[in-house]
């Protein structure tokens, strides 16, 4: 059966674009997360305490938190293909400067160095899927390029061991050895970005003449329906835009903290070995591709949102509860499996919502603007998650803690979903 024109321009624009954005959204992961890997290692040799490691984690997202905006606003002036290059390269190379640390104001130097080079990336590439892509397929193409996510657990659940295992070759640690070897292909695919990516539909050569009219004129249309702010200050203090700033605050603060010790927490609630513990990120990274690619186009096909993303956040709330009480090693493996099923695998469905309502013209710092929520909401969760663990011995707290945040994040989705119901029967 023949394609119609839209389904034909969507599926070339996809075959085109999703396997770079993919990959470099992969890198960016593997970079920012490895340090969940390393720690076990890391700090026993460098003597690092709980407390050290979770603000040098969490101060990753001060830097990109307050560069957020300015990167996405720079990112409009030069271009997106200009601006992801620099930001890839700049971060490979800070991020391979992570095997040289001996100190703890090291470790936080360079880790903030690291969110500063990377701020804006995560906006920069969902604003240029919005260039390309209707609303009516965001959901499926945003999960098409999120799925990086958990496939980044498998894949560093299953090559991390290895690495670590190189301890002592060169006169090396493993833990060095990891930062060093997951650097490298953030450069490469810096380069590859500035080879490969299009700036614009209007000027590719892979799109027929009726096709580049058919998308940049639905693109246009949908740009009409929206209203353009008066000015970037009157766009991202937008009243749903800041509601959609606080539940990420909420949630992905509480995730990120979750993320960044997982390996630790995983390890204490089972008594698995590193390797074993690799072994069960991997698997829970699988059930969250499924999750993730299958919740996203239901919600496309539905044309529904906000449901999409409540109901697996009260499962994925539940199951942090259920680590934060119990010590049994079954527990932990379930719970970790649902968190992996639900948390993270409905947050392309929450960008697709946040992105619906936004005009073009200052989608970027917009969606940044809500990023940046999530990068203090990431620092305060990752900084007082190690806190909490010090003075109480335990990751209960901190859990504890998620959980309510996850359960106030669904409070708040569901006022936004009656006022767009609201909005909607106005119109």
């Amino acid at each position: 059966m023949a394609l119609g024109l839209p389904e034909r321009v969507m599926r070339k624009a996809q075959l085109r674009l999703l396997p770079l954005l993919f990959f470099a959204y992969m890198i960016a992961i593997i970079d920012r997360a490895n340090i969940s890997f390393a720690a076990q290692t890391m700090n026993a040799d460098l003597g690092f305490s709980a407390s050290v490691f979770g603000f040098a984690g969490g101060i990753f997202f001060v830097s990109y938190a307050l560069l957020e905006v300015p990167s996405n606003m720079l990112m409009m002036r030069f271009g997106t293909r200009l601006w992801v290059t620099r930001i890839m390269i700049s971060w490979g190379v800070i991020s391979a400067a992570q095997m040289f640390v001996t100190t703890p104001m090291q470790f936080y130097a360079l880790r903030f160095l690291l969110g500063a080079a990377e701020a804006g990336f995560f906006p920069a590439i969902l604003f240029y899927a919005s260039l390309w892509f209707p609303a009516q397929w965001r959901g499926r193409v945003i999960s098409r390029f999120y799925v990086a996510q958990p496939v980044t657990q498998i894949v560093m659940g299953l090559i991390s061991g290895p690495i670590l295992s190189l301890e002592g070759l060169s006169g090396l640690h493993g833990w060095q050895w990891l930062f060093l070897l997951e650097a490298c292909p953030a450069i490469a695919m810096g380069f590859t970005i500035w080879r490969y990516l299009p700036d614009a539909p209007d000027r590719v050569h892979w799109l027929a003449p009726d096709e580049r009219r058919w998308l940049t004129g639905a693109l246009a249309a949908e740009a009409s329906t929206s209203t353009a702010h008066e000015s970037v200050f009157k766009a991202i203090s937008d009243r749903r835009v800041l509601m959609f700033g606080i539940v990420w605050f909420l949630c992905t603060g509480g995730l990120n903290a979750y993320l960044v010790t997982m390996q630790l927490i995983l390890a204490e609630k089972t008594g698995f070995s590193t390797s074993s513990v690799g072994q069960l990120t991997a698997v829970c990274g699988g059930v969250g591709v499924v999750m993730l690619l299958g919740l996203s186009a239901r919600s496309d096909r539905r044309q529904e949102r906000f449901w999409h993303v409540m109901l697996p956040w009260l499962v994925g709330a539940g199951a942090f509860f259920a680590l934060a009480v119990s010590d049994l090693p079954v527990v932990a493996i379930i719970a970790a499996l649902l968190i992996g099923a639900t948390i993270l695998p409905v947050h392309s469905i929450f960008y697709a919502a946040l992105t619906e309502g936004l005009h073009e013209r200052h989608r970027a710092v917009s969606i940044a603007a809500v990023n940046t929520f999530g990068q203090f909401g990431s620092f305060m969760a990752t900084s007082g998650f190690g806190v909490a663990r010090d003075a109480t011995g335990s990751y209960g707290a901190g859990l504890a803690a998620i959980a309510a945040g996850a359960v106030v994040s669904v409070v708040l989705l569901n006022i936004l979903r009656q006022q767009s119901a609201a909005a909607a029967t106005r119109e």
